[in-house]
């Protein structure tokens, strides 16, 4: 149960060290009761996942600075998930402070983070090695992640434009990828985003490896946060600099700060 950052540090670096130097973790921060690590369209048909991204490629350009309208539904799909919009993306984060300010800021119960191993989930998915460092990416012909992004648009069904027959050949699409996001706000850029996206099998992360029997603690581990220690933990994240304007860079964030600051005295 982690009570301070020093602990959850302490943690981290040993389960880390299992996993390899070269291993990269990416984080993410949960609270309250819902399913763990599962994407909000899985209680979503597939008409309806269509219905919302189409609805927010409509009418979102009028609101902010969006990619054109037609094509790049990668930069669409990322700029869904990061607004609200149910999808099949899960957002993680390249900071461990990060995640833990997700978890414990929302005031709910249950807070928890998670470290993901996204080489080693990725190497499952496509069924061999990957150099280091190396993510499959949204744009080219033939590539895993346009496979996945086309999911999400084409009604749950495989683009057959999409597929190479010998290049797909040992990938398993029940098994979600992890995205590196293209980055397109400053909200983005704060939070250091990253993505798992789901494939054909819109269950929680943890049980779709469960059920592939492999060791989980190899691909994903959970740190349970005392719910009790949230303050002191918001108060040390404030000190190390992170706070909702620094992981929410507009005013309205900047005054929650200021107040926060206030109260404190």
């Amino acid at each position: 149960m982690i009570k301070s950052i020093t602990q959850l540090i302490v943690e981290i670096q040993a389960d880390l060290s299992r996993w390899g130097e070269t291993t990269k973790p990416w984080f993410r921060g949960e609270s309250g009761n819902h399913p763990t690590l599962c994407p909000k369209i899985a209680k979503y048909t597939a008409n309806e996942e269509n219905y919302l991204l189409q609805s927010f490629r409509r009418q979102a350009g009028g609101l902010a600075n969006s990619p054109p309208r037609q094509g790049h539904t990668d930069m669409w799909l990322f700029k869904a998930q990061h607004y609200g919009i149910p999808t099949r993306l899960l957002d993680w984060t390249e900071g461990g402070l990060h995640a833990l300010y997700f978890a414990i800021n929302s005031g709910n119960l249950n807070p928890r983070m998670y470290m993901l191993n996204p080489h080693h989930l990725n190497e499952l998915a496509i069924g061999h090695k990957l150099p280091d460092y190396e993510f499959p990416l949204s744009w080219g012909r033939d590539k895993i992640g346009t496979v996945y992004v086309s999911l999400a648009w084409q009604h749950r069904n495989l683009a057959p434009e999409h597929m190479n027959v010998e290049e797909t050949k040992g990938w398993n699409l029940d098994i979600p990828i992890a995205f590196p996001a293209t980055y397109q706000d400053q909200r983005m850029i704060a939070q250091r985003s990253c993505f798992t996206i789901h494939g054909i099998t819109l269950k929680p992360l943890s049980e779709i490896l469960k059920n592939m029997r492999v060791e989980l603690a190899d691909y994903l581990i959970e740190y349970e946060i005392d719910f009790e220690s949230r303050k002191s933990l918001l108060r040390e994240l404030s000190i190390l600099g992170i706070s909702a304007a620094t992981i929410f860079p507009d005013l309205d964030h900047l005054s929650q700060d200021l107040i926060n600051d206030a109260g404190a005295k």
